[in-house]
């Protein structure tokens, strides 16, 4: 298996590069652009209260802050940016290690080797996993170099708890991609599905925001349990988030090996 592993972390490696990169060079903006943010923040703060306050809830910016590194990029980096850019890379990979397989008629060859399909199965999805956690490395715990370049003052447990709480919503969203991938024969078809349920999370932790009386379908968005100003700011990890998140990565990933290993494979 260590050997798919490598191979597939290898064949898929101009992908988490690239991703890994962006993702870097967007937290190294925030973070230089930090002092000079903090400098005016009197007149952001003024600009910021002049929204809506359902539009401030919604969005996670009703305590819109520029006195630390943490609650500036929980605003600006983690609400929104940095979950988008995770659900394109986690569902590419995972769009491209079965589904994709599949599709270009690969998994073929693999499978006439003497591999089983759960190996196979678990070899794709341990790799995805294994690159999910440098593009986390890249994308999370680099702000602490990069604070230190820029002279800015960080809190490192803040860092680690955001760390550890976004590396289950990825596995979690990453375990959901997996399983379709695992199910469909197209990438195609992944994406779409994937895509539409965590558009629709994300929408449904808006409403819930915005209209009273759907408060609790805020319960069925993985965004509601992903907060980064929780991570951030006030250190605290949701419970239930975990709870949730730990819940879907084993439902998913085992429902995604079971469907792969019981499925006719067929190139499309």
């Amino acid at each position: 298996m260590l050997a798919l592993i490598l191979r597939n972390f290898k064949d898929r490696r101009t992908s988490w590069i690239v991703y890994s990169l962006s993702g870097v060079l967007l937290l190294w903006m925030y973070v230089a652009l930090f002092p000079t943010f903090s400098e005016q923040a009197a007149s952001m703060d003024e600009f910021i209260k002049s929204f809506p306050e359902g539009f401030m809830k919604a969005f996670g910016i009703e305590d819109f802050d520029l006195s630390t590194i943490e609650k500036f990029l929980s605003t600006e980096q983690y609400s929104f940016v940095w979950p988008l850019l995770t659900l394109f890379f986690l569902v590419s990979m995972a769009g491209s290690s079965l589904a994709g397989e599949i599709e270009r008629g690969t998994s073929e060859m693999l499978l006439a080797r003497p591999v089983s399909r759960n190996t196979l199965y678990w070899s794709r999805y341990l790799s995805s996993a294994a690159m999910f956690v440098v593009f986390l490395a890249f994308t999370v715990l680099a702000v602490i170099p990069l604070s230190e370049l820029h002279g800015v003052e960080y809190v490192i447990k803040s860092h680690l708890i955001l760390a550890g709480t976004a590396f289950l919503f990825g596995l979690a969203v990453l375990s959901i991609a997996m399983m379709l991938s695992a199910l469909f024969s197209e990438r195609s078809k992944v994406y779409m599905i994937t895509g539409g349920v965590l558009v629709a999370m994300y929408v449904l932790n808006i409403v819930s925001v915005l209209k009273e009386s759907l408060v609790n379908v805020k319960y069925l968005s993985f965004f509601y349990y992903f907060d980064p100003g929780d991570a951030l700011v006030r250190q605290e990890v949701s419970p239930e988030g975990f709870w949730v998140f730990l819940g879907v990565i084993i439902v998913c990933s085992m429902a995604g090996s079971i469907f792969f290993s019981r499925r006719d494979i067929k190139s499309v």
